[in-house]
């Protein structure tokens, strides 16, 4: 089989793609692929990983504030389309995937051009205007919640829950412990501030930092450019220094070494993208989520309904209310059972196979 997938300019929409293209490999040994992203977006990097053939692509995308640069988007959008037209032509797929994100929108609508199966699926609980218009010329959408199934076309719409990669299931603490140096009999805490890190969460933390230090082990993600590291000596003296040094471990990103941090983790502060709720998801990690304002705040409200996770607002967030929710969690260990019993629910760990299944009923049709 040929598959063509397209997404890109955050992680969001690449992630679930990866997972099924990693389904799609384990049933088929002569799959081929593709990948059209964008040209300065995080995947190429990303996708480089797994050896998949990336072509950066047009992205003809429309900002949904003023901005004159949307005078420009009708004709950049002719010529993605175009580009992908040309593209599709000369790579024949069998199926074009896509999970989101205004890169893949001229490739879905050349593909329905061409005949060519296309298959849009929808994560977040807030469907964008990306995923609207593709939508429109999708053979299947598939959605992560049967509450979203009423954005879609009913005939054409899956509720199949959202890929994970098979990765994220390979996280080992013993092997947490030896790269983060630290300590397997000491409570730890990750805190995950998104793709590009969460200014906001990490000034709250270097607030804090001295309470939790004396009680806890921390691995952060400060994101790139992000750290609060060369503030500690303006912070603390000299013993709360040396404490810093063997408790706490900051990194602007992490590659495969996360799913190591999420099997050591007692608890974890996250951003509520849905890629990261995803693999918290499947793992039943006890999670504080600190949505971005925005469609994030939706994500975390819908796990608040199943009492899946703990959630902090943004706006009304200071120092003392997150030490308050974080040592609350860390010292009743009931409490943070029932979320990861509850969280575990979530998400279907087999979603990529039932995607896959539905690729080949249509593809062979």
């Amino acid at each position: 089989m040929k598959v063509l997938f397209a997404g890109g300019g955050t992680m969001g929409s690449v992630s679930p793609l990866v997972a099924i293209y990693q389904e799609l490999k384990e049933q088929d040994a002569n799959l081929e692929i593709l990948w059209l992203g964008t040209k300065n977006g995080p995947e190429k990097e990303f996708l480089s990983g797994y050896q998949i053939p990336f072509k950066p692509i047009i992205n003809a995308k429309w900002r949904q504030y003023f901005s004159l640069a949307n005078l420009f988007t009708p004709f950049f959008v002719v010529l993605a389309f175009i580009q992908s037209f040309f593209i599709l032509s000369k790579y024949k797929p069998d199926a074009v995937l896509t999970a989101g994100s205004f890169v893949a929108v001229p490739v879905i609508y050349a593909a329905a051009f061409l005949g060519i199966p296309r298959f849009v699926h929808q994560q977040d609980l807030e469907v964008g205007m990306a995923n609207k218009l593709m939508a429109k010329k999708a053979t299947a959408v598939t959605v992560t919640f049967s509450d979203l199934a009423g954005n879609f076309d009913a005939k054409k719409t899956f509720n199949i829950s959202n890929p994970v990669r098979k990765e994220v299931f390979g996280g080992n603490r013993e092997r947490a412990a030896q790269f983060f140096k630290l300590n397997l009999n000491t409570p730890t805490i990750l805190i995950m501030g998104g793709g590009t890190g969460a200014q906001f969460v990490n000034d709250l933390i270097l607030q804090i930092l001295r309470d939790l230090i004396g009680k806890y082990q921390i691995i952060h993600l400060t994101g790139k450019g992000k750290g609060i590291s060369e503030q500690f000596a303006n912070y603390f003296d000299r013993e709360i220094l040396k404490l810093i040094d063997e408790r706490y471990r900051s990194y602007e990103f992490l590659n495969t070494e996360i799913f190591d941090a999420y099997a050591i983790a007692d608890l974890i502060i996250s951003r509520a993208g849905f890629s990261a709720l995803t693999e918290l998801s499947v793992l039943g990690k006890s999670t504080i989520l600190i949505p971005l304002p925005g469609h994030q705040e939706l994500n975390a409200q819908y796990y608040t309904k199943f009492n899946a996770v703990k959630v902090l607002n943004q706006k009304d967030l200071n120092k003392d209310i997150l030490f308050s929710a974080i040592d609350h969690l860390m010292q009743n260990p009931a409490e943070r059972q029932t979320l990861s019993r509850n969280i575990l629910t979530m998400i279907d760990k087999d979603a990529a196979k039932r995607y896959v299944d539905l690729i080949y009923q249509a593809v062979r049709k």
